[in-house]
């Protein structure tokens, strides 16, 4: 019994998580998700193989329980430089940046959304792997936000995508953080503001993991890449929307991608996302290779497009989409980088096995179990096949 109680103390348990036992922290969103895989038969299970083994590994299974306890007051500084205070109520929140809601499940806050930008039937993966934001208010971006409407559902912290949203609606009361950026750098820089509102050990330790994972991918890529000259990094568009058309510029996360996986952006001449375009200007630029966005939908038989010589030559893909579209600002750019620089660079990265990436990724930083038929549908940008 002493033993159990040793075990069973936060101090202790905190130990666990520093010595790498993040796997066991599953329970943010195992409950609702897919148990992870048993062990193949004839293989012995951790608590069958070790006397005793049994009591670490139920006080392991309580940690997350433990250690997602947010501590308040804090204040916490966005990415606008703003300091906010935060206090109890912060437990409750209103998630307004669609492209930040997964950022927020994945330090394991799904169960704290209230109010979310995001709806199910725009990210149905995003749902499948935290159905517990079906119990929220869904589809409510920042424009149509009702300031009265989150004080009285007690809403205590607010993530939105501007520096002007969030002083509009700490004006009215609500602590709110803008939590935007551009860069990889920056990224990183709102993932760890994001760990410091959600106040817990659990998205600290998540932040951390993410953090040392995202740089060494990073790692991988310039350490292949730096040495190509200008003329053997392709031109590489990436197409926001079909109809109308729409590409994403430099200053951008796209841009930022584009370049880390040793590309250029083709549309580099252009600043910012979904700019406008004409086919002329895109038969212009030419680019080697392009990238179509996954809900930006099929290119049309009779489409314009069909005719530059990246099409002829079969390089043009569609970009995958998991729980939140790679190819945009959620957490899932780490996978985006890998893919597409074995795109734009097969030669170079030939050796990376992406399905299994894909899979880990998910196991490790959403607590969920992807089939190989779940995999095949992510990379293809399709939805689950079951909600």
């Amino acid at each position: 019994m002493l033993r159990c109680r040793l075990l069973c103390s936060s101090s202790l348990m905190l130990g666990l998580l520093s010595a790498g036992l993040a796997a066991p922290l599953a329970a943010p969103l195992a409950a609702h998700g897919q148990a992870a895989a048993r062990p193949a038969t004839g293989q012995a299970t951790q608590s069958e193989s070790t006397p005793g083994t049994h009591v670490v590994g139920q006080a392991v299974a309580t940690m997350p329980a433990i250690n997602n306890i947010p501590v308040y007051p804090r204040t916490v500084t966005d990415m606008s430089g703003t300091s906010v205070a935060l206090d109890k109520n912060a437990h409750n929140i209103a998630d307004l940046w669609f492209a930040h809601n997964e950022i927020t499940v994945m330090l394991g806050g799904a169960e704290r959304i209230r109010v979310t930008a995001d709806k199910p039937e725009d990210l149905p993966w995003l749902f499948k792997i935290a159905p517990m934001l079906r119990s929220a208010e869904t589809g409510i971006r920042p424009e149509i936000a009702n300031p009265e409407d989150l004080l009285n559902r007690h809403i205590g912290l607010v993530f939105v995508p501007t520096r002007a949203k969030a002083e509009d609606l700490r004006k009215t009361g609500l602590p709110t953080l803008d939590a935007h950026y551009t860069t990889l750098p920056q990224m990183l820089t709102s993932l760890d503001m994001t760990a410091d509102a959600l106040a817990t050990p659990y998205a600290h330790l998540i932040a951390a993991q993410y953090r040392k994972k995202l740089e060494e991918v990073e790692q991988r890529l310039q350490t292949r890449t730096s040495a190509l000259p200008a003329a053997a990094r392709p031109r590489v568009l990436h197409i926001a929307r079909l109809n109308p058309l729409q590409i994403d510029g430099a200053d951008t996360l796209i841009n930022a991608w584009i370049q880390a996986a040793g590309g250029r952006n083709a549309a580099a001449d252009v600043s910012g996302n979904h700019r406008p375009v004409t086919f002329e200007q895109i038969a212009a630029w030419n680019p080697d290779m392009i990238i179509i966005a996954a809900n930006a939908g099929p290119v049309a038989a009779d489409a314009p497009l069909h005719t530059l010589a990246a099409f002829r030559r079969g390089k043009v893909w569609t970009n995958p989409q998991g729980v939140f579209p790679w190819d945009r600002y959620g957490c899932e750019e780490l996978l985006q980088l890998e893919w597409a620089a074995q795109k734009i660079h097969p030669d170079l990265f030939r050796d990376l096995d992406l399905r299994s990436e894909v899979k880990a990724f998910y196991t490790q930083f959403f607590r969920y179990t992807l089939t190989d038929d779940d995999v095949t549908r992510i990379l293809a940008g399709q939805p689950p096949t079951t909600p």
